[in-house]
């Protein structure tokens, strides 16, 4: 479930859209810690940048490919059209 004033989860985001996550929710430890070495952790901003096959993501200079399962589990504090 979103948290109360979140902004929705990675597949809310458009792409060419920046974002701010708040949290990575409802997938096992082990995943979130694999995606939390590669950056993806709250308080980053990361930018969408496709929805289509999968969901990718910048994070400073890594690109990370997300199925939608996981792109569901990383909720957003807010995100905006450029940062």
């Amino acid at each position: 479930e979103i948290p109360p004033g979140s902004a929705g989860t990675l597949l809310d985001v458009p792409p060419g859209a920046v974002a701010r996550v708040g949290a990575i929710l409802g997938l096992p430890a082990s995943r979130r810690e694999h995606m939390e070495v590669y950056g993806l952790t709250a308080g980053r901003w990361v930018r969408v940048t496709q929805h289509f096959p999968v969901t990718v993501v910048q994070v400073d200079h890594t690109e990370l490919a997300l199925e939608e399962d996981l792109a569901r589990g990383v909720v957003v504090e807010e995100w905006r059209g450029d940062r």
